[in-house]
């Protein structure tokens, strides 16, 4: 994903890669040697197949303490390191004729709105 969040793709554009990502990664006829966001059909169904080798290898068992008293606390987001921009994202979105679509984004109007909805409902507990 794209740190800024005004860069993002759309719901359609992510679809059309989760799309392709999910034909290429079961082998449909058609897809080997297609070529979209700057991979073959081949290369994301190789990814895939690497990935389904790991997964064996992947713990899924949690060993709790008990003796530890577990509780809720805030979370802290001050030692995150910079976020860094998914190369495949990125040359999606790079594409122009990709890109047309993605200049007019809601996405900031609605996060506009949930800061000022946040304000009022600040100064209302005044």
């Amino acid at each position: 994903m794209n740190a800024n969040s005004n860069q993002r793709p759309t719901a359609s554009e992510l679809d059309d890669i989760l799309s392709f990502w999910y034909f290429s990664s079961r082998g449909d006829k058609e897809y080997p040697e297609v070529e979209k966001f700057g991979y073959k059909g081949k290369v994301i169904r190789a990814i895939f197949e690497e990935a389904d080798k790991e997964i064996p290898n992947i713990s899924t068992s949690y060993e709790k303490n008990p003796d530890a008293i577990y509780t809720s606390r805030l979370f802290t987001f001050n030692n995150l390191t910079k976020p860094i921009n998914s190369s495949l994202i990125t040359s999606y979105l790079d594409d122009e004729e990709n890109n047309k679509d993605c200049q007019d984004s809601q996405l900031f109007d609605l996060e506009v709105a949930s800061s000022l909805q946040l304000k009022d409902d600040a100064s209302n507990d005044m």
